[in-house]
Formats: structure tokens, C-alpha cells, sequence
């Protein structure tokens, strides 16, 4: 599929910035294998780890053809430089509960928006079947590692209230996110789409429990 010159740049930024998001999902699904030492939740997250470096090259292949020469001005590099050190410090902590909340139910959220938008923007622009079928096989597998992460938080608290402390640190994750999406504005506007958008869609999918106000 021939794609022009400008098109290929802006493409190749926009896999830049989605390989971020891959390339931390995979660095925190393989420290979260440490941490679940029930067989049923380390089997699924040595599955996810595979699955995002599996992500990670494709998109890192994406941006090897379509810029060969590398991309400059990766879009919300920055964002989500800090959204790795939150998540980080809570993997470091232990804290499983906080790991899902940062990862599979917030991150990966966005990312199931993210590429169900992109999915069906290549699907407009007719590209051949093997590309449809590698990104509907993402597409499936963000979805579950979204679907895991909100099963397995509510498993840990099972009837009981998510801690306070839980529900303050949803927000600073969503504030986060919301800068992320809205630092890429120009990028999906050029895809004649909406970080807006995308984050109304995002919030549709959250929890209950995460009190959805916006900046």
C-alpha cells in the first residue's frame, strides 16, 4: 500500500508514540509476573509479557520502514516518561493493586481506544489483509490485558472499598493520561481524529469507583 511521503512521517510518529506505551506495558507486565505468585495471574502475565514485545516489534518495524532514517519529535515523550516513574515506584513498592490500576486498567485502556481508532482508520485506507489481521490480533489482546487487569483488582478487594489512597492515585494517573492524549493533538489531528475523543471514550470504559472529573 503506498502511503505519500507526508503520510509516512506522520504514521511513523504516531507508531513512536504507541511503541512508549508498548515498550513500559512490557518492562511492567514482566516485573508483575514476580509479584502474582498465583499460577492463574502469572500464567496470563508471562502470556501478556510476550504479547507486548510481540506489540513492541511491530510497531518498532512500522517505524523502521515508513522512517528509516528514525523519527524526530516523537510525540508525549515527556508524559510518559513520569507515567513510567509512577508506575514504576508502585512495582518497586509491591503494590499490586496500584500496578494494575497504572497499567492494565488505565494504560491499557487508552491503548484499546487508541488502536480500535487505528484499526479502523487503516481499514478506510484499504490496507491488505495480513496488516488487518496483525492489528485485530492487538487489538484482542489489549482488550484482555485491560479485561485481566480490572478482574484481578477487584479480586484482591473482593467486597470491600478501594482504599482511599487507591482511589486519590486514579486521579493523578488520569490527569497524566489526559496530558499524554492531549500532547499528541496535533498528530490525531492530522488523522482528522480527536484526543477528546478518545478520552471520553476511554472514561466510558473506567471502573465506577474511579471518579471521572475532568482537568
Amino acid at each position: 500500500m503506498f502511503f505519500p511521503a507526508d503520510e509516512q512521517k506522520q504514521i511513523a510518529r504516531l507508531f513512536a508514540f504507541l511503541l512508549q506505551g508498548e515498550q513500559l506495558a512490557f518492562d511492567c507486565a514482566k516485573k508483575q509476573a514476580e509479584l502474582f505468585t498465583d499460577k492463574r495471574s502469572q500464567r496470563f502475565l508471562k502470556n501478556q509479557v510476550r504479547q507486548e514485545r510481540f506489540h513492541s516489534q511491530v510497531f518498532k518495524s512500522g517505524v523502521g520502514i515508513l522512517a528509516p532514517r528514525g523519527v524526530i519529535n516523537v510525540p508525549g515523550q515527556k508524559e510518559m516518561q513520569t507515567y513510567r516513574q509512577l508506575v514504576t515506584e508502585a512495582l518497586d513498592r509491591g503494590d499490586k493493586a496500584e500496578s494494575l490500576l497504572g497499567m492494565q486498567i488505565m494504560l491499557e485502556g487508552v491503548g484499546d481506544v487508541a488502536v480500535q481508532h487505528i484499526s479502523a482508520g487503516f481499514d478506510y485506507r484499504d490496507v491488505g489483509f495480513m496488516c488487518r489481521r496483525v492489528r485485530h490480533l492487538i487489538l484482542g489482546q489489549e482488550d484482555a490485558h485491560h479485561t485481566f487487569g480490572i478482574k484481578r483488582f477487584n479480586s484482591l478487594f473482593d467486597s470491600e472499598d478501594v482504599p482511599d489512597y487507591l482511589q486519590q492515585r486514579s486521579q493523578d494517573y488520569l490527569h497524566l493520561l489526559e496530558a499524554l492524549m492531549l500532547s499528541v493533538t496535533e498528530l490525531f489531528e492530522y488523522f482528522d481524529e480527536s484526543a477528546e475523543h478518545y478520552i471520553d471514550e476511554f472514561y466510558a470504559e473506567l471502573p465506577d469507583w474511579i471518579a471521572t472529573q475532568r482537568t
